[in-house]
């Protein structure tokens, strides 16, 4: 396949001159042979180097020092890297930058100081292009001062035609977010200034205006429409630059595309830009359209007439927040050299000492090998005195047998056995101790709980489109870690990974460093979140890549079948994907879980496939689509299908639904007012209207839970805090510490060991392993290293002697645990006597039916969920 260009890459790496044998003349004093420069302008990413490089491959000379590759243009930008230098002198020098939307007025550099830029331009341009007949010079920045160019060629006496092409503003805005982490704002402001100063410094002159889409669709037709328009012919022979421009010109390396009526359509992009985008389509067909003239004049003066205004209030600070950066970049560009030469330094002395020691230890060495001659003659005395002792053994048996042999005589001669000496005291302590028979000893039997922990997994750690679309380009999960900040004081964000860092799943080595540390610290599988929408699948990559590798380990999916939307909390509003239901998708679906199910990794229970469903009452008629499931799965010869739905607010039983089990999932049901803190944070947000809960009220709530009728895995959480996901409206979970997670897990071991006598359906779920945006997670950070780790694997080990005899017992020795400081907490707080752990309870079925109701209408339950918070705050 062809690798061709784009704005952002080219193909071929050096510029291929065609040169012209200068036509002789007798008269060296003539009149100068005329030139022609066929000037490209256009905005920064708009496909001025592609175009540049194709009109150089017809013939047309490049400078002769050009702008170095780099990785936004492997192969080179083909302008000028000399004038480049001197245009950004200029601009600084008039108050200007090349990303600055305000128009240029040459006239701010003073009539000296515009002198000497005309001088020096003129000048470079007769070093980079000397007496070539036919060259292209390709600038973006020339784009805003077209008149100061034009008038220098006219004095050098160089006839200049313009080639304008423009593209998409909003692939203009994504490539220039790629490249320089611009705003779409302010792209498009750049955009708007370059196509606008452009357009109108060309007006009435040799121009065409092209489209780079257009130029990729159909290259051709842009080819000679500038040859036709612009009256030029081609120095090149055309069956060689055809031959050329066939292997140039492709949109396989146009990163970045977009419509127009996908820009119509984004209510982002001021009408301006629209506006201006619209105009200038339409004079790529008539180049003197009186309404697409009109129009452009418009928007120009309109935007002239706010752009100075708002462009001086924004640039200055703009230099002056970089000139502070600046700054500090000196300060610690000094501060990296001293310590650099500290550890120069320490390095020298370390070599030095380094050196001693070796001196030391070949002195050492000589000592030894002295010595050793005198351990070769311990040894020789040793097997002396081992002999010796063999002798004394001989001796001491032949004394014994002649003992015996004369204990026999007297018994023969007075028929009496006397009392032999056994030289040590039956009444000692190390005598009772030692001749205990095994079943009177003490002993400590150390036992290997086999409770299976699966710890739900987040596969949201990699770009997809859709995330790139609607959050931002490259948008993943650590987008929202990595900008979220502390909402009261002592308040652990944002949350830092540690061994495993800021990964990105589409890397299998990742999942294998992930399934080695958790099955290292006791973990059984992982439950991955599975999204797939009628069809369409959304972030199933890393799922796929675990399927297809040989990682050994178990896992199961959980179908997250609520609604994307952009509050992150499966609303039915500012849905960006939504779960429709449609005919035929429950068997749809099903059929796509097979190749799971028949995957010998699959967590099984009793032989049937472990199937979890996040909202199973978002389903219509959910008994009906659990009923064929498990006809589909049977007739695949599994002997049924096991599906367990999510504890959600609107669920009881598995019954309501006809599922077989329940998914106990914190903080689902656990945020409640029963387990606010006794005692709020200092909050430092001043929009702070989230909830806060107390982790110790929700590990007693937990235990207090009574055993159900219906079948129940239990769940736990190593903490919760969704700041990174809602600033300002998060659930933040206080208190939480990795002995407190164990003190909880330990509970859930010994109650499901409890609970399901069959270690085959024994399961406690962890919510989660890696739910970084929710501050849910296992996985080390730099807060707490491993610790929760270590818990985990802690609890899988006890000693049967110190069991509890119940389950009430052992909630007694878990709330001791509770009042006990741990002097780990993350505020400073007041113990919660046990009569108040003893008393949280789940919400009442009157509460769980008010929420319910109030969550059928939106707008009452926001109210009433605002109201609250800020109640218990005031509170």
């Amino acid at each position: 396949m062809n690798k061709h260009p784009s704005p952002e890459n080219m193909q071929d790496a050096k510029p291929q001159a065609v040169r012209e044998t200068a036509p002789k003349v007798r008269n060296t004093k003539s009149k100068a042979a005329k030139r022609t420069c066929i000037m490209v302008l256009g905005m920064h990413r708009s496909g001025t180097s592609a175009l540049t490089r194709a009109i150089n491959l017809l013939g047309a000379e490049l400078p002769k020092n050009l702008l170095g590759a780099n990785p936004s243009n492997p192969a080179g930008h083909w302008e000028p890297a000399r004038l480049i230098e001197l245009h950004d002198q200029m601009l600084a020098e008039a108050g200007s930058s090349w990303d600055d939307w305000r128009s240029f007025d040459s006239s701010d550099l003073g009539a000296s100081r515009l002198r000497f830029y005309k001088a020096e331009i003129a000048r470079l341009i007769e070093e980079e292009y000397g007496s070539a007949s036919l060259f292209v010079l390709k600038e973006p920045r020339i784009s805003r001062f077209v008149p100061l160019y034009a008038e220098i060629f006219k004095r050098m006496r160089i006839d200049v035609r313009y080639v304008l092409i423009e593209r998409n503003p909003l692939a203009v805005i994504a490539s220039l977010a790629n490249r320089n982490g611009f705003t779409m704002g302010f792209s498009s402001l750049l955009w708007l200034r370059h196509e606008l100063e452009a357009e109108r410094a060309t007006r009435g002159r040799s121009r065409i205006l092209l489209s780079y889409e257009s130029l990729l669709d159909d290259w051709r037709q842009g080819i000679d429409g500038i040859k036709s328009t612009l009256g030029l012919n081609w120095p090149r022979p055309d069956i060689e630059w055809q031959s050329l421009l066939s292997t140039h010109f492709s949109a396989d390396n146009q990163h970045f595309a977009a419509s127009t009526e996908l820009l119509d359509a984004d209510p982002r992009i001021i009408d301006w830009v629209k506006d201006a985008y619209t105009a200038l389509t339409m004079l790529r067909s008539d180049d003197v359209d009186t309404v697409a003239t009109e129009n452009l004049d418009r928007v120009r003066a309109e935007f002239d007439s706010v752009s100075r205004i708002f462009g001086d209030a924004f640039f200055p600070e703009l230099d002056s927040r970089l000139r502070v950066l600046h700054q500090q970049k000196l300060e610690q560009q000094q501060l990296a050299k001293q310590r650099g030469d500290e550890i120069e330094r320490s390095t020298f002395e370390y070599n030095q000492r380094i050196s001693e020691v070796q001196a030391e230890t070949a002195h050492l060495e000589a000592e030894l090998a002295g010595r050793q001659n005198l351990l070769e003659e311990s040894a020789s005395l040793a097997d002396e005195f081992k002999k010796s002792q063999e002798l004394i053994v001989d001796l001491n048996s032949q004394i014994q047998a002649l003992q015996v042999e004369r204990l026999a005589q007297e018994i023969q001669l007075n028929n009496d056995l006397p009392t032999p000496s056994t030289g040590f005291d039956p009444h000692s302590p190390t005598f009772l101790a030692l001749s205990k028979t095994p079943d009177e000893q003490e002993q400590v039997n150390m036992c290997v709980d086999e409770t299976k922990l699966v710890a739900f997994y987040l596969p949201q750690f990699h770009r997809i489109d859709e995330n790139s679309e609607w959050w931002g380009p490259g948008f993943t999960e650590w987008t929202n870690v990595a900008r979220a900040t502390p909402n009261f004081s002592g308040h652990n964000q944002p949350r830092i990974p540690r061994e495993l860092g800021y990964y990105d799943l589409t890397h299998p080595q990742i999942m294998r460093e992930q399934v080695e540390m958790a099955r290292l610290y006791g973990l059984h599988g992982f439950c991955f979140y599975h999204y797939w929408f009628s069809g369409r699948r959304v972030l199933e990559r890393p799922i796929d890549l675990f399927v297809n590798s040989d990682i050994d380990f178990k896992f199961c999916l959980c179908w997250a079948n609520e609604n994307w939307t952009r509050a992150w909390d499966g609303d039915t509003k500012n849905i960006l994907l939504e779960q429709k239901y449609a005919e035929g998708d429950a068997e749809a679906f099903i059929d796509t879980m097979l190749c799971y199910f028949n995957d010998q990794r699959y967590i099984k229970i009793s032989g049937m496939p472990l199937l979890v469903v996040y909202r199973a009452k978002d389903i219509p008629d959910p008994q009906r689509w659990f009923s064929l499931w498990r006809d589909r799965v049977v007739a695949n010869g599994f002997p049924g299908l096991h599906i367990s739905v999510v504890d959600f607010y609107d669920i009881s039983t598995p019954d309501e639904v006809g599922a077989d089990s329940l998914v106990e999932f914190p903080p689902h049901k656990f945020n409640g007012p029963q387990n606010h803190p006794s005692e709020f944070p200092t909050f430092t947000n001043p929009n702070f209207s989230g909830g806060v809960v107390d982790y110790r009220k929700m590990i007693a709530q937990s235990a207090n839970r009574p055993k159900p009728s219906f079948n129940m895995f239990r769940g736990i959480i190593p903490g919760w805090d969704n700041t990174a996901r809602r600033q300002n409206n998060p659930t933040v979970v206080i208190n939480s510490t990795p002995e407190l997670y164990g003190e909880w897990l330990r509970f859930l071991r010994f109650q499901a060991r409890q609970n399901h006598p069959d270690p085959d359906s024994r399961l406690v779920f962890v919510n989660a392993w890696n739910e970084w945006g929710e501050g849910c997670y296992l996985e080390p950070d730099q807060r707490w290293g491993l610790s929760y780790l270590e818990e985990t694997l802690r609890g899988k080990f006890f000693d049967a002697a110190e069991e509890p005899v119940d389950t009430n017992s052992a909630r007694s020795r878990l709330f001791d645990r509770l009042v006990a400081p741990t002097g780990h907490e993350e505020l400073s707080v007041t113990q919660i006597p046990r009569e108040i752990l003893a008393a949280i309870v789940p919400p009442s079925p009157i509460a769980v039916r008010a929420s319910k109701l109030l969550r059928r209408l939106p707008p009452l339950h926001f109210l009433a969920s605002y109201f609250y918070r800020r109640f218990r705050l005031a509170r």
